[in-house]
């Protein structure tokens, strides 16, 4: 009889722990269109997490268990495909090319409907890449919304970063003696002028790292990069007017840097002399060994267990 109750007592327990977990899409209007939110946590206590992803274009929300899987146990994470990514430009063919201004506006949407939603005073937002342009924006503007900001491979100055990225690439690639490589970095123009001189210099700063990039899939690449243009340069030539020395010098609630040792693409150094001018009531730098800048792609586990180890246990909502 005992044993009966204990088991009764165990499936009720496991009921009641199911009933404050969620997993659930949503479809919600916001900037006009429909946007698509993944939601996920295993108890909706927890705070609620805001994932801004890269790119600008490459959702992750269709890998949210390797990128952010983890974080589940300790937030309610939700996963936004932006204006033109994933299922939110599915549902909304053709996409028509955003502006900066259009997709702060819709992260600023986004934020107040998850206020809302789950009535909440805060929440916390990770940008990655791209996606720290937009979290930069809400934690400037709306620092008593945002419990903490995370920044993830940060956008701090477009230009500035590939320009020392090109000059250290040139450089190095002159000590080397590769003619192919110094020839080709030499055409590259920054601002970039087209697709290809982005990839220009992705290619070499890839082969800096260790792995070299074949003329096939140079060519495949471009082929990609070229549909990406139509759909995302003129926003990314908007970026280079973004420089946080000058324009956010300071923000009023907790931040967190998250960098690869190894990112010339958002280029580490230029980071770090940022974060420390950056004044905020609470900050931490956190690097991560032998990654670049796509710690999503190569190092998901490490980001999510610097958040859950030095981040969440100092954050109430």
């Amino acid at each position: 009889m005992n044993r009966l109750f204990y088991l009764l007592a165990l499936v009720m327990f496991a009921k009641i722990a199911d009933a404050t977990a969620i997993d659930t899409t949503q479809i919600v209007e916001i900037g006009g269109i429909k946007q698509y939110l993944r939601i996920n946590g295993n108890d909706l206590n927890k705070p609620i997490l805001l994932y801004l992803h890269g790119g600008p274009g490459a959702a992750v929300s269709a890998h949210k268990d390797f990128v952010t899987g983890k974080l589940e146990d300790h937030f309610v994470v939700v996963h936004w495909d932006q204006r033109g990514s994933g299922e939110t430009q599915r549902l909304n063919t053709p996409a028509i090319p955003p502006t900066l201004a259009q997709m702060k506006k819709d992260a600023e949407e986004v934020m107040y409907y998850l206020l809302s939603h789950f009535k909440r005073d805060k929440l916390m937002v990770l940008g990655n890449s791209w996606g720290t342009v937009l979290g930069f924006h809400l934690a400037q503007k709306y620092p008593r919304k945002i419990s903490a900001y995370i920044a993830l491979s940060p956008v701090v100055s477009n230009l500035r970063s590939q320009q020392a990225t090109l000059q250290i690439l040139k450089n190095h690639f002159q000590l080397e003696g590769n003619t192919k490589a110094v020839q080709q970095l030499s055409e590259v123009k920054i601002p970039y002028d087209d697709v290809k001189q982005m990839l220009v210099q992705y290619r070499w700063e890839t082969a800096f790292g260790g792995e070299e990039m074949s003329e096939e899939q140079f060519e495949q690449l471009l082929s990609f990069f070229k549909g990406w243009g139509k759909m995302w340069m003129p926003l990314y030539q908007e970026l280079y007017s973004i420089d946080l020395k000058e324009t956010v010098t300071a923000i009023d609630c907790p931040v967190y840097f998250i960098l690869g040792e190894n990112d010339y693409t958002t280029y580490f150094k230029l980071t770090e002399e940022y974060f420390g001018q950056l004044k905020a009531p609470s900050k931490r730098l956190s690097r991560i060994e032998g990654v670049g800048h796509n710690i999503p792609a190569f190092a998901a586990t490490q980001m999510q267990d610097i958040v859950i180890q030095n981040i969440a246990s100092e954050i109430k909502q």
